[in-house]
């Protein structure tokens, strides 16, 4: 995590509860709109919730194995340390499963829209589990 500042640490929105709530609201309106697009048209409205809070929930399960895992520690500590020329290579090397899923689950059939709401929903919820953790127990 970044360095604290006033006792939370500095996150890309800035450390304001209300950009919190605005990048929830964005995040709604894109659920908002993805929905008026796409559910219908051969992706019903119960996968697409359903994308939608497993992906936030497996957000914020990868917030809780960095932080309060000794593995998931270390490895942050890990990532946090390398080189940028390391890092891009982690984050290759970790995009790579990714990509095969999405590509595997087009083959089968299955909408590759459900596996972008369910990767958007991870980072939404795992960057709230992050804010809220922060501000829940400053030190």
């Amino acid at each position: 995590m970044a360095t604290r500042t006033n006792g939370a640490p500095e996150f890309p929105l800035g450390n304001s509860p209300l950009l919190h709530v605005f990048f929830v609201a964005l995040w709604a309106i894109w659920a908002a709109l993805v929905v008026h697009e796409y559910v219908g048209d051969g992706l019903g409205m119960p996968a697409f919730l359903l994308a939608l809070m497993l992906g936030v929930l497996f957000g914020v399960a990868l917030f809780a194995l960095f932080t309060r895992t000794e593995g998931g520690g270390k490895a942050k500590q890990l990532y946090d340390d390398a080189p940028l020329g390391q890092r891009i290579g982690i984050t290759v090397v970790l995009l790579a499963p990714l990509l095969a899923l999405a590509y595997g689950l087009s083959t089968v059939g299955v909408s590759t829209v459900l596996f972008q709401v369910a990767f958007i929903s991870a980072v939404v919820g795992h960057h709230q589990a992050k804010f809220a953790s922060a501000y829940a127990h400053p030190q």
